[in-house]
């Protein structure tokens, strides 16, 4: 039988396998039993069957002998020591390494005699089960339909689903885009016409676009926990690896996000954590002498605000230390020689820059000054902004803004001389015409009086190379917000609101950090999303 093309769907499969195996691993370091060591011989079972029918013999081999391990430890005839549980994650990282190269372009299979020989030495230690555990035992419910012959009232009621590549995913998503494209093209050319019936068909059209466009995002969106359920498994590395003690803590599991979304913001929440780690968690004995738990908490949240998802990364460590910092920020120039404090702005963009690190030496997890760089450029070209609070000696946060997609937003059309830009609604509160009366000066420089409050101002023509307009005053406000920050951003004057498809463009120097992208218009000409995070 050719099993090639079962390949990517065995892939699959085992890497929800391991992940559960190596969540079941990290519960079972932390004190379960049972449960545990239930979970995980059913799912190295699992990879064992699965491994002998697609022929991968390391795959099988390997899995057979952590399963005969296992089954000591599930029948009582053995401890669970700190040498067992080092030798199932071993065991368990070569299995990952196993259904990789198997499954890669180029099959082949992992030597696994090494860690075999090693797995068989633990199994061979026979010697009473006295682990104790504070997780309670499931109990089975006897009456239960067995499950060679479920019901068929449970047969009904199980879901249906069907794996589809991901690739197909993201088709859809673009003819989608393109369909958004032409809608608008044909809308404007029917009120331009002025043909009712014409205006009519174009509406009924539309409605059943948004309804598309609707089922395919909603089919895109997947949970968070499919990205965060491999960081426990870091964390718990990166912790022992420094001589460190966390509490990892992961909250908010169910938050949805689009799925090329979630792709993209693996490796900046994987930076946040080892940055945290390494710069931010002390070691236990630091700790105790600083009146802390010697146990450091570290928390990764997933959070829905508004039409925006926060990914928050927060320690309870020694936070950022301005001190440190500061010397650091005035010998490369990035501040003034008489600078004394650093407001929460200037330190993300001091430490967001290429090549900035206040380690003393070079780690395998930092000090070459390209962690907080990477999340800061991944998070901008995803259209977010990065948020950070930190206390000296209590820790910090890292938050990251997202949009739930990007592919599809609203946004609002703005026009500046000739230019049309796109400004994202997620960061518009509200749009005022702009008066004379409105425009004030405070602390040498101007600001826009809304209400009782002053905003700074922000003319767009300045941002984008454009002389001033013949009247400062003239023109339309929009408020914007980012974060507890609000800043008034002045343009020419509002064509009004659209659904754009977001295009990612590689900018000019100048421009990188002033558009966080492109959109094509009804009329089929260009815009240019602007980046709100750029202004404030």
């Amino acid at each position: 039988m050719d099993t090639g093309r079962y390949a990517k769907l065995f892939l699959s499969e085992s890497r929800e396998n391991l992940s559960e195996i190596n969540n079941a691993l990290l519960e079972l370091e932390r004190g379960g039993s049972d449960t545990a060591i239930a979970r995980l011989f059913r799912a190295v079972h699992t990879m064992k069957g699965m491994g002998a029918a697609m022929g991968y013999t390391s795959v099988g081999e390997l899995s057979h002998e952590l399963e005969t391990l296992l089954d000591k430890l599930r029948n009582g005839a053995l401890v669970v020591t700190r040498p067992i549980i080092d030798t199932l994650f071993s065991g368990v990282d070569a299995l990952e390494q196993a259904v990789d190269l198997a499954t890669g372009a180029a099959p082949q299979q992992l030597d696994v005699k090494e860690i075999m020989a090693r797995i068989r030495a633990a199994s061979s230690e026979e010697t009473p089960q006295t682990f104790t555990s504070e997780f309670a035992i499931v109990a089975v419910d006897r009456k239960a339909p067995s499950p060679s012959a479920p019901s068929v009232q449970a047969a009904q009621k199980t879901p249906r689903h069907i794996r589809i590549d991901a690739k197909r995913l993201d088709t859809l998503m673009n003819v989608v885009g393109e369909l958004v494209i032409a809608r608008d093209r044909i809308q404007k050319i029917a009120e331009q016409l002025g043909d009712e019936s014409l205006l009519e068909a174009t509406l009924r059209a539309s409605q059943i676009l948004a309804t598309l466009q609707n089922e395919i995002m909603t089919s895109r969106m997947v949970p968070v926990w499919q990205v965060f359920e491999r960081f426990p498994r870091v964390v718990r590395d990166t912790a022992r690896s420094l001589g460190k003690e966390v509490d990892f803590k992961i909250e908010g599991r169910e938050i949805e996000l689009d799925r090329s979304m979630l792709d993209e913001m693996g490796e900046p929440v994987l930076h946040l954590l080892r940055n945290s780690l390494d710069h931010g968690v002390e070691t236990p004995d630091d700790r105790e002498r600083a009146g802390k738990p010697r146990v450091a908490t570290l928390i990764l949240t997933a959070e829905r605000d508004r039409a925006t998802v926060l990914i928050r990364v927060t320690d309870d460590g020694r936070g950022i230390d301005q001190s440190r910092v500061l010397p650091r920020a005035k010998k490369l120039g990035l501040v003034e020689q008489g600078t004394t404090k650093l407001s929460e702005q200037e330190l993300i963009s001091i430490i967001s820059r290429p090549g900035f690190s206040t380690a003393e030496k070079v780690t395998e997890i930092s000090g070459r000054g390209v962690g907080f760089d990477i999340v800061a450029t991944r998070v901008r070209a995803l259209g977010g902004s990065l948020e950070v609070h930190t206390d000296a000696g209590l820790g910090t946060s890292v938050a990251m803004r997202l949009p739930l997609t990007l592919a599809i937003s609203r946004a609002l059309l703005a026009r500046v001389d000739k230019e049309v830009y796109a400004i994202p609604l997620t960061h518009v509160l509200e749009t005022f015409s702009l008066s004379q009366p409105m425009l004030l000066e405070s602390k040498g420089r101007q600001v826009v009086a809304i209400r009782d409050d002053l905003f700074t101002a922000i003319w767009l023509r300045e941002r984008v190379g454009l002389p001033p307009a013949a009247s400062a005053a003239s023109g339309q406000v929009v408020l914007i917000e980012l974060a507890e920050r609000r800043a008034a951003l002045i343009v020419d004057e509002f064509i009004g609101q659209q659904e754009i498809v977001v295009k990612q463009f590689d900018g000019v120097d100048a421009s990188k950090t002033l558009f966080s992208g492109a959109t094509i218009l009804g009329d089929g000409s260009p815009a240019l999303i602007v980046d709100a995070s750029s202004l404030l």
